[in-house]
């Protein structure tokens, strides 16, 4: 025996001889047979945000209906513009379009919602109802991007098949998404790693040496002003000797965490290599960069770690600002400031020493 059909408008579903089509509320599951809630509770897994559009209030309520007996949420739009609103609010894992509305239709609704781009953070499944059988809306709304082509009317058990379907396919799309995001964190965590000292938490050689060469490389276009100091604690090695390398290793966190706390947060600073450590002085001329590099070298002497020699724990500091003239790479300029380092311990340590770039020929 054929099954009763609901119609409205353009609108027929088909449903059960079991639900009275003259009262909706017995589209409720729990209205259902009791064979059909079993089947229904194996195969549901995660309930759907639904957004039904429809410029016909009676089908949009009729579909609404269905979809919440179905144990899914959902939404109503009037027209094409009004679902775009509401996905803007809040985006939906379905949305069961009609085809043909005013102003805007269904597979046109398609092409904007994929065309906005939510689909890479969060997948939108699409099913466009229509009356048309023929070959060309079919083709059309696949080339849309629908992932479902339905015609009217549509039974009861048909429409909460192909929700089946949909829920299957945004779970899947759900779980990449996830196993995305956390491969995403675990590449930026490697990447954090792998250009961070592990003693001192600074930046390493590695994130030196690619900030340097974007630096000279602005320089050389633009013209921006930078200074470069190298910073070396004295006598280290005798520290060492004396206190142990655990010591060693305190003492070098200690000068790290002074150093970061005493600069600017558009500066830069690296761990060099064993005692050394780097400071990129963003957009300060070597006047400028001079007179913090004291301010931070006092600040390492005030933290009082006290020195094989009794004393407390100094720095050297050599400074160079970047000369596009002489400095064509990275390893230029960092001579440059090192050299000035060798003359702030030849002139007796704990100081700060700049050069000058050489005079114009």
């Amino acid at each position: 025996m054929r099954e009763p059909a609901l119609g409205i408008g353009a609108w027929q579903v088909q449903l059960p001889s079991a639900v009275n089509a003259r009262q909706p509320e017995t589209l409720r599951a729990d209205q259902r047979p009791q064979s059909q809630e079993r089947a229904t509770k194996r195969l549901v897994t995660t309930p759907l945000d639904v957004l039904v559009v429809d410029d016909d209030e009676s089908s949009r309520e009729l579909i609404s209906i269905a979809v919440h007996s179905f144990g899914h949420h959902c939404r109503v739009a009037v027209d094409g513009t009004d679902a775009l609103r509401l996905l803007a609010e809040q985006a939906a894992d379905l949305v069961i379009s009609d085809w043909d509305m005013p102003g805007m239709n269904g597979a046109e609704l398609c092409q904007k919602v994929r065309g906005s781009g939510d689909d890479e953070e969060r997948y939108t499944y699409f099913i466009i109802m229509t009356a048309f059988d023929d070959r060309a809306h079919l083709l059309a709304g696949m080339a849309a991007g629908a992932d479902d082509f339905q015609r009217k009317p549509v039974s009861f058990d048909e429409l909460e098949a192909r929700l089946l379907s949909a829920g299957r396919v945004v779970d899947l799309h759900r779980r990449l998404a996830s196993r995305t995001a956390t491969l995403r964190d675990d590449s930026t965590r490697n990447y954090l790693a792998s250009r961070t000292d592990a003693l001192t938490g600074v930046g390493n050689r590695m994130r030196l040496d690619e900030e340097i060469a974007t630096l000279l490389s602005r320089a050389q276009r633009y013209g921006h002003k930078c200074s470069l100091a190298i910073c070396d604690l004295d006598f280290f090695k005798s520290y060492n000797d004396h206190f142990g390398h655990v010591a060693g290793d305190e003492a070098l966190r200690r000068v790290a965490d002074g150093m970061r706390a005493n600069l600017r947060s558009a500066d830069a600073l690296f761990r060099y290599g064993g005692e050394e450590f780097v400071i990129l002085l963003i957009e300060q001329p070597l006047a400028d960069a001079e007179r913090a590099m004291e301010r931070m070298r006092a600040e390492i002497e005030g933290l009082d770690i006290p020195a094989a020699n009794g004393g407390p724990l100094t720095l050297s500091v050599g400074v160079a600002e970047i000369d596009t003239r002489t400095d064509q790479t990275p390893e230029q300029w960092i001579a440059r400031a090192d050299q000035a380092l060798y003359a702030a311990k030849a002139g007796g340590r704990n100081r700060v020493v700049s050069t000058l770039p050489p005079p114009l020929e």
